[in-house]
C-alpha cells in the first residue's frame, strides 16, 4: 500500500485533471482508429484519390462573357502555374513553412501543438500541415477533436504517397475557404478585388493569405482593422522566410485594403437560369451543374435583361394572396425574332417571393391571337386591309348552343375596314373572319406560326375549333408568353418562324463540348403576307388599342385582354427585338385590380414600351424591309375600300398583296369604273425606272372616338363634301439614323420611305453614313 501511496508517478497521475486523462485516452483510441483507417485505405484505392472539388458552373451571356454562376461552393479552379508565386509563398510561409520538406506531417509542429493542448486542457493550437488541412477539407469534418487530428495524420501520409507536392498545393489553393461563400484563390481574387488571380499584387496576396485561418474574423468588410493587422503579420512572415524584402513589406503595409464593394454572389436573371437548368435535364443533372465546373454558353443579353427587370419593377401596387405571393404578377420574355435567341426573361415580380416562372406557364391569350386570324385572311387573298366588314350584333348556332358575341366595349361600329378592325381589336370582325375562313384553316396557320398546343380532337368537347378560341383567345390549354412571343417571329422576320433557344453550348470542366444547339428556323408564311400584317399591326400602336406602348421607331404589336379582365397582354416587335408582356393573378379566375382599379392591356403595352425604349438604346432605328409581291401607295376611299375619287371625303394610301389591290373606283362618291393598273412598289425602288412612283401607305384614319360603354353608336351615312384641292405629295428615301435623304452608303435596313408635301421634304444627303458600308 505504501508503494502506491508514496510513488511519485502515482501521485502525478492523481494530480492530473480528469480532462487530461480523457485527452490521453482519446489519443490512444485515435491512434488505434488511425491504424484501422490505414488498413482501410490500403484495401480501398478510392480513398487515395481525392474527389474533385465542388467547382462552380459558369453561365456566359450572348457575348461569351461571364454572367452568373451555379454552385454549392463558389469556386473557380485554376492550375497552379497561373497562381502568382507570391501567393504560393505567402500561404506556405504562414500555414506550413516546411511544406516541401516533410512527408505529410510535421512532427515538431504536432508535438508543440499537443503539449499546448495538454497543458490547456483542450484544443487550443493546431499543428496541421497543408496536406493535413487538405485531407480535413476534402475527406473529413472541421470538428476540433484529437480523433480527427489522428485521422488527418494518416490521411496526409496517404495523400503524400499518391500526389506530388505541387499537386497537393494546387488542390489546397483551389479548395480553401476565404469567406463570404468564396472558395479558392481565383474566386477570392474576383470577390475581394474584382481581378483574376494572376493579377494579384503583394498587399492583396497578403490579405488573402491571412483569411483561411478565420475568414469572418479577418474579413476586410466585417473587421477592416483586424484584416490590416493580419495582413501585416503575413508580410512579416514572408520577410522572415526570405520571400520578400523588408522594403517590399513596408510598402505593402502602407497600401489601403483595396477591396471592391462586397457583392454577394447570386444568380442573375434567376428565372432564366431556372429555365436553362430545366432545358438541360437529361444532359446534366442539376446537382452536377452546381458542383461540376461546367461552362454554359447562353443567348441572354445583360442590357436587355436589365431593361426587362426595370420595366417589371416599374409596376407598383397589389396585395399578397393567401400564400403571401404578391398579386397581380407580371412576366416579360424577349427574343431576337431573326434567330429565336432568348434575350431576356423575367418570370415574376420578385424571385425571392415566388419562383414560379410565368413566362413558361399557360394562360389565356385573349386578343393577342387575332393576328393569326388576320394572317390567314390576308394570305387567303379573299380579304385585304381595306375590305369592309360590318361590325354588328350576330348570333351563331353552335353544338354548345347559341353563341352571341360582343365587343370588349359593347359597341357595334357598323361598316369598318379590316385594318381599322384590327387596330381597335373588334371582336365581331375577328369572329366573322373565322366563320368565313373556317376554323381548321386558321388552326393550320396558327400552328405553322408557332402555336404548338392547340387542341384539335373532335372527340373532345373541349377543343379549339370554335369562334371563342380562335378569334378571342379562349384556348383549351392556353399559351405561354414564351410560346406566344415565338409565334410572332414570322411576322417580325419575313415569314420565318424561329424556335426559342436559350443554351448554345455546354462544356465540362475539361473543356469538352457535351451539348450544342443552334437556331431552328422554318418558313411559316409568305414574306409578303408577313410584311402586310405587320404593316397593319403598326396601326395598333399608332392609333389603336396599343397606343400606350408607342416608341420612337417603327414597331408593331397587339394587345390582349381576356374576359372579366383576368389576363392582360401586349406582344410587340421591331425588326431587331420582340417581346411579350403578361399581367395577371395566379388565380386565373380573378380579375386584375390594383387599388380597386382594373388593369388592362394598355398597362401591358406601356410596360412593353418602357422596356423596348431602354433595351434598344443605342440601336439605330430601322423599318421592316418591303419584300417583292407588295403593291403600295394605292389611294383608296376609307368608307368604301375602293379606289378614291376626287369626291371621296376620307382617303388613305393603302398597301396590298400584288393582285389583290382594288380596281374599281368608289361606288359611293363616284361612278364605278375600271382603274388603270397600279404601280408595283418594286418599280419605285428600281433606280433605272422611268415610271412615276406612287406614294407608299400612310393611313390617315381619324382619331378613335371616345364613347362610354353604355352608349350606342349611331352609324350615319356619309355626306357629300365639296372637293378640296390636294397638295402634291413627294416620296423620299430617308435614312432613319440621320433623318436626311438616304445615299448608297446607308445600310438598307435603315432606309425608310416617307411622304412629304411638295417643298417640305428634306434635300440634304445623310451625314451619318459618309463612307461605303
Amino acid at each position: 500500500m505504501s508503494f502506491f501511496k508514496d510513488n511519485p508517478l502515482i501521485q502525478s497521475l492523481r494530480a492530473m485533471k480528469l480532462n487530461k486523462i480523457i485527452i490521453l485516452v482519446t489519443l490512444v483510441m485515435g491512434v488505434l482508429f488511425g491504424f484501422i483507417l490505414v488498413i482501410t485505405i490500403t484495401t480501398n484505392n478510392n480513398l487515395l484519390n481525392l474527389p474533385p472539388p465542388k467547382a462552380a458552373t459558369i453561365i456566359y451571356d450572348g457575348n461569351n462573357k461571364e454572367y452568373s454562376r451555379l454552385f454549392v461552393e463558389n469556386r473557380l479552379e485554376i492550375p497552379l502555374q497561373t497562381i502568382p508565386e507570391l501567393m504560393k509563398k505567402a500561404i506556405i510561409n504562414v500555414e506550413d513553412n516546411r511544406f516541401y520538406e516533410h512527408s505529410g506531417i510535421d512532427f515538431r509542429a504536432i508535438l508543440r501543438a499537443f503539449w499546448v493542448d495538454l497543458r490547456g486542457g483542450g484544443y487550443i493550437e493546431g499543428g496541421s500541415t497543408i496536406t493535413q488541412q487538405l485531407a480535413r477539407n476534402v475527406l473529413l469534418t472541421h470538428k476540433k477533436a484529437l480523433t480527427r487530428k489522428i485521422q488527418e495524420v494518416f490521411l496526409a501520409i496517404s495523400i503524400e504517397r499518391n500526389y506530388t507536392k505541387d499537386e497537393i498545393l494546387e488542390r489546397y489553393l483551389n479548395q480553401i475557404c476565404f469567406g463570404h461563400g468564396t472558395y479558392g484563390v481565383e474566386a477570392a481574387a474576383r470577390l475581394f478585388f474584382g481581378i483574376n488571380a494572376p493579377e494579384l499584387k503583394l498587399h492583396q496576396v497578403a490579405l488573402l493569405a491571412g483569411l483561411p485561418k478565420n475568414p469572418t474574423g479577418y474579413s476586410p468588410y466585417l473587421n477592416p482593422a483586424a484584416a490590416k493587422k493580419r495582413r501585416a503579420l503575413i508580410l512579416d512572415q514572408m520577410v522572415k522566410y526570405g520571400s520578400i524584402t523588408q522594403e517590399q513589406a513596408d510598402t505593402a503595409n502602407q497600401m489601403p485594403l483595396d477591396t471592391i464593394p462586397l457583392s454577394m454572389v447570386k444568380r442573375r436573371a434567376p428565372y432564366f437560369t431556372d429555365y436553362i437548368i430545366q432545358r438541360l435535364r437529361g444532359i446534366v443533372e442539376e446537382d452536377a451543374l452546381r458542383t461540376g465546373g461546367y461552362s454554359i454558353y447562353t443567348t441572354i443579353d445583360p442590357k436587355i435583361q436589365q431593361a426587362a427587370e426595370d420595366a417589371i419593377a416599374g409596376f407598383k401596387g397589389g396585395k399578397p394572396n393567401a400564400n403571401n405571393i404578391l398579386q397581380p404578377q407580371l412576366c416579360l420574355v424577349s427574343l431576337d425574332p431573326r434567330t429565336g435567341y432568348i434575350k431576356a426573361m423575367v418570370g415574376g415580380r420578385d424571385y425571392g417571393n415566388t419562383q414560379l416562372n410565368r413566362a413558361i406557364s399557360n394562360r389565356q391569350p385573349g386578343s393577342t391571337i387575332k393576328p393569326f386570324v388576320y394572317t390567314t385572311a390576308i394570305d387567303s387573298r379573299e380579304f385585304t386591309p381595306s375590305s369592309i366588314l360590318i361590325d354588328e350584333e350576330v348570333v351563331f348556332n353552335t353544338p354548345q348552343g347559341e353563341y352571341k358575341p360582343v365587343n370588349y366595349d359593347n359597341i357595334f361600329r357598323g361598316e369598318i375596314p379590316l385594318r381599322q378592325a384590327l387596330e381597335n381589336s373588334v371582336n365581331i370582325i375577328a369572329i366573322k373572319l373565322v366563320d368565313s375562313l373556317g376554323a381548321s384553316r386558321v388552326i393550320k396557320y396558327a400552328r405553322q406560326m408557332g402555336l404548338k398546343n392547340l387542341v384539335l380532337s373532335s372527340k373532345d368537347s373541349h377543343n379549339d375549333l370554335n369562334y371563342s378560341s380562335l378569334a378571342l383567345g379562349g384556348l383549351t390549354k392556353g399559351v405561354t408568353p414564351l410560346e406566344m412571343a415565338a409565334a410572332y417571329t414570322p411576322l417580325a422576320a419575313q415569314g420565318i418562324y424561329a424556335e426559342p433557344i436559350a443554351v448554345l453550348e455546354v462544356k465540362d470542366a475539361d473543356g469538352n463540348t457535351i451539348y450544342s444547339d443552334h437556331s431552328h428556323k422554318q418558313v411559316a408564311i409568305p414574306e409578303a403576307t408577313a410584311y402586310l400584317v405587320t404593316d397593319m399591326l403598326k396601326g395598333v400602336l399608332i392609333r389603336g388599342t396599343g397606343r400606350a406602348g408607342m416608341i420612337d421607331r417603327p414597331a408593331a404589336g397587339k394587345t390582349g385582354t381576356t374576359s372579366n379582365n383576368t389576363n392582360a397582354w401586349f406582344v410587340g416587335y421591331t425588326p431587331d427585338l420582340l417581346a411579350s408582356v403578361w399581367i395577371g393573378n395566379d388565380a386565373q379566375n380573378t380579375a386584375i385590380k390594383v387599388d380597386d382599379r382594373f388593369i388592362g392591356s394598355g398597362t401591358a403595352a406601356a410596360i412593353w414600351g418602357n422596356f423596348m425604349t431602354k433595351a434598344l438604346t443605342g440601336v439605330p432605328a430601322s423599318d421592316f424591309i418591303i419584300p417583292s409581291g407588295i403593291v403600295s401607295g394605292i389611294e383608296i376611299c376609307t368608307i368604301s375600300g375602293e379606289l378614291a375619287t376626287p369626291n371621296c371625303s376620307e382617303i388613305a394610301y393603302e398597301t396590298y398583296l400584288a393582285g389583290t389591290e382594288p380596281t374599281v373606283t368608289c361606288h359611293i362618291h363616284g361612278e364605278g369604273a375600271v382603274a388603270p393598273t397600279p404601280l408595283n412598289f418594286n418599280t419605285y425602288y428600281n433606280p433605272n425606272s422611268t415610271a412615276t412612283p406612287s406614294p407608299p401607305v400612310v393611313p390617315t384614319f381619324p382619331p378613335e372616338q371616345t364613347v362610354q360603354p353604355t352608349q350606342a353608336v349611331k352609324i350615319s351615312p356619309p355626306t357629300q363634301q365639296p372637293t378640296q384641292p390636294k397638295k402634291k405629295m413627294v416620296v423620299v428615301k430617308i435614312c432613319s439614323a440621320s433623318g436626311l435623304v438616304a445615299t448608297d452608303n446607308c445600310p438598307p435596313d435603315q432606309v425608310t420611305i416617307e411622304i412629304f408635301a411638295a417643298g417640305e421634304e428634306p434635300t440634304a444627303p445623310c451625314n451619318v453614313h459618309i463612307t461605303p458600308p
